[in-house]
């Protein structure tokens, strides 16, 4: 629930700003509504309050007993009026200085002698019981529906003194609010909602869908070929990142390619005259230098080959092929001499993933050689899920020092440090191994065992 509150994509990011913003707006503007609601229904409530009282001053100036009036219907009165020698003064009445004037001006007109006039407003409740318990007709009656109002909360007070000496006291209660503004505020809302955040979500998904793309294809720089360039798709932005992300990815191609070639004329110019310099060291008669001269050579060939692979594995030419996993380990440990000493447990269903066969064997087998050349033994295991292949190699060895494993991955980097390569190897297996790894958007990781040994893990997503 709360990853989905906050989201960490831009897409869900921008829903979700424009989303709180928009909340935030209506509910300023639903707060405004219910305070315009509120003043209006007090300016209605006073202007009939002062209406009925100045049409009851002037009846009473005229003379309201004249019988020569017609005879009018009676209708529920619409304010509770009372008279006494003081004015009327409730606890939690605020004046409403703005409308007393414009009460006043009324009144005056009236009557030019009404003085001490005063309009407030509040609670019903605290209404004296000569008021409060009058048939108050609540202006809100035509809203009910035909159902019976509830009990007014509000009520407006008029106070005026008379030309007499006698107080006019008269209240009549302030319009509750309909239900109906809320239900208009929340389709309000919710059209409000629906005409911004859907526009919204189909440009941020425009926005967001070539950036996707161009992420997926930034992984996956130095794991394929030479891929046809990224369409140019979304706003001008985005397409002019994709632009550019292409002509980056075009240059490093070309610098990538230009390595090969290098790389490829430094090997033959170094392997031509180690091999000639091979064939001369069987002209020397001593059987114990020519051994330790031609194992110089082999050694500084190795090392060369070793080096060519690792400059030349994040641009792989050979394409990725369906494999039986099981099967290209048994065509590793076919490899080594001493099979006796590598236990490999095959897996209860064939495993076939998509991979480059010749990258991966070299991988393994360095991950094998390691395991038997430090450990004395090599158990090999299997596993796949959450779509990763992962083939773990554990010996039975030493292990290594927590904070040494990592520096293991440096190129001539090795736990064993002489530089005898029947001892230490050239240090560059696990960086080799680890480079294919990552050629394939996996990973490989060291830990010591439990019981003692190392355990190498190399995991590929399939």
């Amino acid at each position: 629930m709360i990853g989905w509150l906050r989201p960490k994509s831009l897409y869900g990011q921008i829903l979700l700003v424009a989303a709180l913003a928009l909340l935030l707006a209506q509910s300023i503007n639903t707060a405004l509504v219910i305070i315009a609601i509120n003043a209006r229904a007090t300016v209605e409530a006073s202007s009939m309050l002062v209406a009925r009282v100045a049409n009851q001053v002037e009846r009473n100036r005229l003379g309201s007993n004249d019988d020569s009036r017609p005879p009018m219907r009676r209708r529920p009165p619409a304010i509770a009026l009372q008279s006494g020698d003081s004015p009327v003064a409730p606890l939690g009445f605020s004046s409403e200085p703005e409308l007393a004037e414009r009460a006043t001006e009324y009144l005056l007109a009236v009557d030019p002698q009404i003085t001490s006039i005063r309009l407030s407003k509040g609670p019903f409740a605290n209404l004296p019981a000569t008021l409060r318990n009058q048939p108050v007709r609540p202006l809100d009656h035509r809203f009910g529906g035909g159902s019976a109002p509830d009990r007014p909360r509000e009520a407006v007070l008029l106070t005026m003194k008379m030309a007499d000496g006698r107080w006019v006291n008269a209240a009549t209660s302030v319009r509750t609010r309909s239900p109906f503004p809320p239900m208009a505020l929340l389709l309000q809302t919710l059209t409000l909602y629906l005409a911004v955040l859907i526009p919204l979500a189909l440009v941020a998904r425009r926005i967001v869908r070539p950036l996707r793309a161009l992420t997926q294809r930034v992984r996956d720089v130095g794991l394929t070929g030479d891929p046809a360039p990224m369409e140019l798709r979304g706003p001008s932005d985005v397409r002019d990142l994709i632009d550019t992300f292409n002509k980056a990815e075009s240059r490093l191609s070309s610098l990538l390619t230009e390595k090969d070639v290098m790389l490829g004329a430094i090997g033959h110019d170094l392997k031509t005259p180690l091999a000639a310099l091979r064939v001369r060291i069987e002209s020397v008669d001593d059987d114990s230098e020519r051994e330790k001269m031609a194992a110089s050579v082999d050694e500084m060939a190795s090392i060369l080959d070793d080096i060519l692979m690792l400059a030349r594995v994040g641009k792989s030419a050979e394409p990725l092929q369906p494999t039986m996993i099981d099967a290209l380990l048994e065509t590793v440990i076919a490899e080594f001499p001493d099979e006796s000493k590598i236990r490999f447990d095959q897996p209860e269903i064939r495993i076939v993933a998509p991979i480059r066969p010749v990258l991966i064997r070299r991988a393994l087998r360095n991950l094998v050689g390691n395991a038997l050349q430090y450990g004395g033994n090599a158990k090999i295991l299997i596993s796949q899920n959450d779509a990763w292949l992962r083939i773990a190699i554990e010996d039975d060895g030493p292990g290594v020092p927590e904070g040494e494993i990592e520096g293991l991955f440096e190129p001539f980097a090795r736990a064993e440090s002489s530089r005898n390569r029947a001892s230490g190897g050239s240090g560059l297996g696990l960086t080799i191994a680890r480079a294919i790894a990552q050629a394939h958007g996996g990973s490989v990781t060291l830990r010591n065992r439990a019981s003692g040994g190392l355990c190498a893990t190399f995991s590929i997503p399939v």
